[in-house]
């Protein structure tokens, strides 16, 4: 669906990727990981054209089809890492905003059929109760599930989703992530997060990207990618790495010094409540 050909980028002369080079598939829910300032989302702004690669193509369904705005708003949808809305708009108004490029001019507005995507999708989401609430009021948590209900009702065929579940407590981004794994599933949804969470991408993700410095070090299934030794090299820390019933890898980050003496508690110290 997706082709990107030696893509590099630079900011002035920082090289910020370098010779990035992937393909994204229809329905395939793809993990974009690595270090604080590996370029993850540097990649994924080149994908939506806010940013110009320094070289390299990126390819859409095999043509270098031109980054229109247009073209972005209806096959990209985007869930940024960080919301920068300041405007006083209720829940609802706000996701209805992913139903604009769907509309047929300015002056007929939202239709019947954008409005009810909305009611849809607060359903979905379970926040129908706040749907009236200013969006200044909401928590972060909050803020993100209304983020993201607007990337989806937008229906765009590439979700690109920077850090989805920030913010998010375990039981919500458990949510979210089932969500995007039945929307790559059922509706062919190519799906590209970038995510800090090794055993979350390892759960639901295709495939893992791993980059370091720029540069697509790795690439591959979970089982393949989530080794001790790459944990290592790409994180720079030591893991332990068994899996689950499944098979699907499991992350377990170790102390870089062993505990002292009396450190663990004793199993008869340990109080539960």
């Amino acid at each position: 669906m997706v082709k990107v050909c030696n893509l590099s980028f630079a900011y002035h002369e920082r090289l910020i990727l370098k010779d990035i080079s992937l393909s994204l598939k229809a329905g395939e829910f793809l993990g974009f990981l690595g270090p604080n300032g590996s370029g993850k989302s540097t990649f994924l702004k080149n994908l939506l054209g806010f940013l110009k690669p320094a070289q390299g193509r990126i390819l859409f369904a095999g043509s270098d089809t031109v980054l229109t705005r247009a073209f972005r708003s209806k096959r990209l949808a985007f869930v940024p890492q960080h919301s920068r809305l300041s405007a006083p708009l209720s829940v609802r108004d706000l996701m209805l905003m992913g139903r604009l490029p769907h509309i047929r001019d300015r002056w007929t507005g939202y239709g019947k059929e954008d409005k009810q995507k909305v009611e849809d999708m607060l359903k979905t989401l379970g926040i129908t109760g706040m749907a009236e609430r200013d969006v200044m009021s909401l928590s972060g948590g909050e803020m993100q599930k209304v983020i993201i209900g607007r990337c989806l009702v937008q229906e765009g065929d590439i979700l690109l989703l920077d850090e989805p579940t920030s913010g998010l407590d375990l039981n919500h981004t458990i949510e979210i992530m089932e969500l995007m794994r039945k929307k790559a599933d059922e509706e062919g949804k190519t799906i590209v997060a970038v995510l800090h969470d090794l055993n979350l991408a390892s759960q639901y993700c295709d495939r893992i990207v791993l980059l370091k410095d720029g540069c697509l070090r790795y690439q591959g299934n979970p089982r393949e990618i989530l080794t001790e030794d790459v944990v290592e090299e790409i994180y720079g820390i030591r893991a332990a790495v068994t899996v689950d019933e499944y098979g699907r890898p499991l992350v377990l980050p170790r102390r870089a010094a062993a505990p002292e003496e009396g450190e663990i508690p004793q199993k008869e110290g340990l109080c539960v409540h």
